[in-house]
Order: C-alpha cells, then structure tokens, then sequence
C-alpha cells in the first residue's frame, strides 16, 4: 500500500518537472527574442528574384510583375517570435528605391532610438517580410557599408498633341460679267466668287488674282466674305489679294470695268485663287475661271436702209449678217416698238426667212424668227391668226391687210427683253432662202 502512494508521487514530481521545463523553454526564448543584440535583415527577402536581371530593370513603366509563390506562404513560427509593431536596429539604412509600390497597412510601431536606422514590422497582405535569424556559427559580415542597388524604370511615354491643319482644300472660283458681248467705250461688272465649301482644311493666306486684259481701261472692285471668310474690302487696278477660307466660307469680289475706245477682238479675263506653300488641292482644275465676250461692231448703215418704206431696197445674202445702231428704250408702252420692212410685192409682201435681234452692249434678245414654225405671238404675222396655210416658209405671201402700212412687220418688245435701252440690232438670213437674200427696205422705230 504504501508502495503504490510512493510511486503515484514519483509519476505527479516527473510530471511536475516537465512543465516547469516547458515553461523555462519558452520564458528563455522570448528572452532571447526581446534581449538578442542585433538582427540581420536579409533585404533580397528571399523572394529568389534577380533585382538586376533585364525583365525587373527594363520593364515597361506601371508593370507588375509575377510574385515567386516562394515569398507567399509565411513561416510557420512568423506569429510566434515576431510581434507586429516591434523595432529592430539594422546594420545599415534600408535604400530607399524610387517609383510606385503597393500600400504598406503599417502597424503601431514602438519607436527606438538608433544611431543608425529603425526597420518596423509591417502586417501587409501583399509584401510579406522574412526575418533569418544570426546563428553562432554565421561568419561576420565585412565592415563598411554595404552596397546599394537603385532599381531602374523605365520612363512614362510622353504624348504631345498638336492641332495640325489638314494640308488640303478644295477651293473654288467663278466669274461671270452676265454678258457674251461688249461694245467700245462701254462699261462692264464682273463678279468673282471664290469659295472653299468643303475643304477639309481650312485655309489662310490663299492668293486671289486677276490680270485685266488691254481692251480695259480703269477698273474698281470691292470684296465682302461670307461665313467667316476675309478679304481685302475695296482696291483698284489688278487683283492680287491674300485671303482667308474658312471650311464652308466664300468672298464674292464685285469689279467694274470701263472699255478702251476703239477696242478689238474678244474680250477674255481669267481671275484664279491659289493655296498656300504646303497646300494642296484636289480639284485644280476649278481654280481659274475664264470670261469671254465678243465685240459688237456696227456696220455702216446702208443708204438702202432708212427709217421709212421707199422700195430701195438692201439684198443680204443668206446666211449673212448685218449690224446696225438704232436708238431702241423698251419701257413698257402699250402697242408696236419696232416694224421691219420687207420690199412690197403685189398687195403685200413675200416674206423671207429672217431672224431679228436688238442688244443692250452686253447681250442679244431674239424679238422676230420667221422660219422656225413657232408662232410670233409679239408680231402682226402670227401665224396662228394669219390665213392658211399655217406655217412658215421662205417668202411666204402675205396680205397688206395683216401688215403694218401695207409692207411692215410690227413688232412689241413689252415681256421679251427686259425693260431698258438697246442701240444694237441684228439681222441674220438664214442659209437655204428661195432666191439666196433676204430683201430688206426699211427699219422704224416706233414712239
């Protein structure tokens, strides 16, 4: 009995022992811990990646690179022998590399005093630390300090963003005076529309010209713009103007001419626009623009031809023409403007195939056409009211009861030309007449 209650005690002081062992263990241990002199920071952190190799130095700007699944996975005793807050003295200062790097949550730290530098414990969930703790046998380390890297990125790409304007445009230019003819000593308008109406650029310091030809003596323009566009606003002389074209903008130039005395031939002026060095257009074939006019000359009046019938009569060849200078105001009187006499035969008269046209200088109007089967309606021959047969051929017999004092072709000028003065009239026989000419006595014009 009292061998049993000696053996219980054995097993109960064994027992003793071992926990008290226990905790001398671990009691030496964490005064080993707070009480060691120094702890050496591994700082390539064993992450078993080459801080010098060409992917981290030479990595484009903002890239992040895979993590060895090395440094992932804390040691075991990381929670047991490191607390996160406390402070260690490092051999050296930690480099401080440049750039952009994961946020740090940092945990309350204990702040010590170094002479050298203070490393605190980080709780991160990205970039865990790993301590190697110095062993007896670690051979020490040279002195001095150590050697740094400075990790290299590569610079951030710089764009720059500049307005260039597009390097071409589809400029326009028209010109027109509203005329096909001219006369000596006379006046004419021109007008000029210069134009970039789609371009796609838009378009400073093009060049508008215009060279006038010698048939003219003095000339005045003016310019206004249109949608943004600008231009010089009045000048004389030759046009040689540098302008601006915005996208959709046109300039119309308004030029007034006077004609030399004596002048001949044709009248041609050509006005262009031009783009700036560096520009280009797609369409050139539309920046000049020609004008052209045809001098009005008058022949002598023949002595055949007067103001009233007298059977003397003057013979134009078919196909032939002649011009005269008549003193002609439409002004939109009631009844006749103008008789064209042809020479009497019998009762009447065998009208010839004839065209008639009067001009203010610049234009002809055609007020008579006896031989296109289109009824003149502005005439006393209308064949609509004249007897049969109902048309129009050569030297058609017709009654002096129809005709104007018996031989004359009464014409009105109210509604077919527009109201005005007219000192030109034109008279053309057409080619293929019964006899070869046209027969002409007399041309009146009527109050």
């Amino acid at each position: 009995m009292q061998a049993r209650e000696h053996e219980r005690r054995d097993w109960i002081i064994i027992f003793l022992i071992l926990l008290f062992g226990v905790f001398c263990i671990l009691l030496a241990s964490g005064w080993a811990l707070r009480f060691s002199p120094s702890w050496a920071l591994d700082t390539s952190l064993d992450s078993n990646l080459d801080p010098n190799s060409d992917f981290l130095t030479r990595r484009p700007g903002g890239f992040i690179e895979p993590i060895d699944p090395a440094i992932l996975t804390n040691p075991s005793w990381l929670n047991v022998f490191l607390t996160p807050g406390a402070s260690f003295t490092t051999g050296t200062p930690f480099p401080m590399a440049t750039g952009t790097f994961p946020v740090m949550h940092t945990a309350t730290s204990m702040p010590v005093t170094s002479p050298t530098s203070t490393f605190v414990i980080a709780s991160s969930p990205t970039m865990p630390l790993i301590f190697i703790p110095p062993t007896s046998s670690s051979t020490p380390k040279p002195s001095g300090p150590k050697p740094t890297r400075t990790p290299t990125f590569a610079p951030t790409p710089t764009f720059t963003f500049t307005n260039t304007p597009d390097p071409f445009a589809d400029l326009q230019i028209t010109k027109t005076d509203g005329a096909t003819n001219y006369t000596s000593s006379g006046t004419i308008t021109y007008t000029i529309v210069v134009s970039n109406p789609g371009g796609p650029g838009n378009i400073n310091g093009a060049t508008v010209t215009d060279t006038f030809p010698a048939q003219i003596a003095s000339v005045n323009w003016s310019c206004t713009g249109a949608g943004g566009a600008t231009c010089t606003a009045n000048g004389s002389g030759n046009i040689n103007d540098s302008v601006n074209l915005p996208v959709g903008s046109s300039m119309t130039y308004t030029v007034s001419a006077s004609i030399i005395a004596g002048a001949s031939g044709d009248l041609v002026n050509t006005a262009s626009v031009s783009l700036p060095a560096g520009f280009t257009d797609p369409v050139p074939g539309n920046n000049t623009a020609t004008d052209t006019d045809t001098l009005i000359t008058t022949d002598p009046t023949p002595g055949q031809i007067g103001s009233t019938p007298d059977g003397n009569i003057y013979n134009l060849a078919a196909g032939g023409t002649i011009t005269l200078n008549i003193n002609l105001v439409v002004n939109g009187h009631a009844g006749w403007d103008l008789v064209y006499y042809e020479m009497p035969a019998g009762s009447g008269i065998l009208l010839d195939w004839v065209i008639i046209e009067i001009s203010d200088g610049q234009n002809w109007y055609t007020i008579f056409n006896w031989g296109d089967n289109i009824p003149d309606t502005n005439s006393n021959v209308d064949v609509n009211i004249l007897p049969p047969p109902p048309n129009e051929p050569d030297q058609r017999d017709i009654s002096s009861a129809s005709l104007y004092n018996s031989s004359g072709v009464a014409i009105n000028l109210d509604g077919v030309v527009p109201p005005g003065s007219y000192p030109y009239m034109r008279i053309y026989a057409p080619p293929g007449d019964t006899d070869g000419q046209l027969e002409i006595d007399a041309i009146e014009v009527l109050p």
